[in-house]
């Protein structure tokens, strides 16, 4: 066996195989290692089986039919999106499954004794959910997503902890699958960096459907108690408790690089576990590139697949690419969905950003009333001294889609007026978006129904 490649990369998922397919399509020789299952979190246990998931519940499926569904769904997109995609690359990338850890600086041992060698690696091990240090929390037997996703039988409760994209997806899915649900929450809005309209359009919304929400919450201690688990919390209250058959926590991430032995290879990682990288993704080894989840950067699927991408180009790149975060859109899959990009008015602050919101229901326009879209609501952020957008959230039916109109627009540093001269299409949705840009100077109300 040839031990001596270009590039060693290790993780085989999103970021992962972007960084061996970037590799061989340079012309490099590379082998793509992975200890677990091929394809990572987001076709096995993460993107796919979840929102297949919230798309069942919502259209009356039964848990049983659910199940199989899932599990035949994401057998074949492995197969036709990782293990027949490897497959196309012949020997321009060779597949290990093993386990590796540094030796050195330059090399790597699997768990089955041979040693690699590469001029470059790249790091896109992922990360796992971390459960919160608080006594008793071993001894409820806590779930996270993946638990929740691969449940076999529905509980009659449910407490999900956390106010982020986990809990309320598969809040609101299985709420909708006949499981009370409860929803605690730490901050005192649900998505705390979301302007509040949203936070509170998203929980009226919750508790129309049944969903209990707790918010401004601080947890103290987990039991169990006869045929249910307790979750002790402070509140303004004070100390409180409440129970469910299960809990789960969508708390926050480690990065899986323990295994590594990263100390080994001179690379420098953070109290979670990440790889901390310069911003052409170069660990403290500048052999050592790192990319997805084993960074500090946006969690999300499409983000990886960049920068497991852009770390191969800049191994050989005369001028490395630096990789931007400021136009990162991003989707809530419940029912509204929400969305979001750019900058918060919060994070826009603290760079000395002077911002201009507008904000206004759907419900206000025509495309809201033609179909009767009574909670949607659209929010955009200029920068008052430049009139260039940077940023905004959406809560609406098809906020995911509208979403990146705004994200093309941000990213080309438009200005509302921009954004305003330009066409859009009457009684859509995305028609919002110019909207927003209207209601800057002008209150909905007072707009003709073309937004004149």
């Amino acid at each position: 066996m040839d031990n001596n490649f270009d590039i060693a990369v290790i993780g085989a998922g999103s970021a992962g195989f972007s960084s061996a397919i970037k590799g061989a399509e340079l012309g490099k020789k590379v082998v793509l290692i992975e200890n677990g299952t091929i394809g990572g979190t987001c076709v096995n246990i993460g993107c796919i089986p979840s929102k297949f998931i919230i798309s069942e519940a919502f259209s009356g499926s039964g848990w049983n039919s659910i199940k199989k569904g899932r599990d035949s769904l994401v057998r074949t997109l492995r197969k036709e999106k990782y293990e027949d995609v490897l497959d196309s690359y012949g020997s321009n990338i060779t597949y290990i499954h093993e386990k590796a850890e540094f030796i050195d600086r330059k090399s790597i041992r699997l768990s089955g004794g041979r040693v690699v060698t590469a001029d470059y690696f790249v790091v896109t091990t992922g990360s796992s959910p971390a459960f919160p240090d608080i006594p008793g929390i071993r001894t409820i037997d806590p779930l996270d997503s993946k638990g929740l996703l691969f449940i076999d039988d529905l509980p009659r409760s449910l407490i999900l902890v956390g106010g982020r994209f986990i809990a309320l997806e598969l809040g609101q899915a299985y709420a909708r699958l006949g499981v009370k649900v409860t929803v605690l929450q730490r901050s005192n809005h649900l998505i705390p960096t979301y302007d509040s309209a949203i936070s509170e359009g998203i929980r009226e919304k919750f508790e129309e459907q049944g969903i209990e929400v707790i918010t401004g919450t601080t947890l103290v201690s987990a039991e169990n108690k006869g045929e249910v688990k307790t979750l002790v919390y402070k509140s303004g209250k004070g100390i409180e408790e409440i129970s469910a058959e299960r809990i789960v926590f969508a708390t926050g991430r480690r990065g899986n690089t323990e295994s590594l032995n990263l100390d080994a290879a001179g690379v420098e990682a953070d109290r979670t576990g990440r790889i901390v990288t310069d911003r052409f993704l170069r660990s403290s080894n500048k052999r050592v590139f790192a990319a997805g989840d084993a960074v500090s950067s946006p969690g999300l699927v499409y983000v990886a697949a960049k920068e497991g991408q852009t770390a191969v180009q800049n191994m050989f790149a005369s001028s490395p690419e630096a990789l931007q975060y400021d136009a990162v859109p991003e989707v809530i899959f419940t029912r509204p969905q929400i969305a979001g990009v750019g900058l918060a008015e919060k994070e826009a602050a603290e760079m000395g950003i002077k911002v201009v919101s507008s904000k206004f229901r759907i419900s206000d326009t025509p495309y809201g009333q033609a179909n009767s879209d009574k909670t949607g609501i659209i929010i955009l952020r200029k920068n008052r001294d430049t009139d260039k957008l940077i940023g905004g959230e959406i809560m609406a039916r098809d906020a995911g889609n509208m979403i990146q109109t705004l994200t093309v627009a941000v990213e080309a540093q438009m200005t509302a007026d921009d954004l305003k001269n330009t066409y859009f299409p009457y009684l859509t949705a995305v028609e919002g978006i110019k909207l927003g840009s209207v209601v800057f100077d002008k209150d909905v109300n007072k707009l003709s129904c073309c937004a004149g």
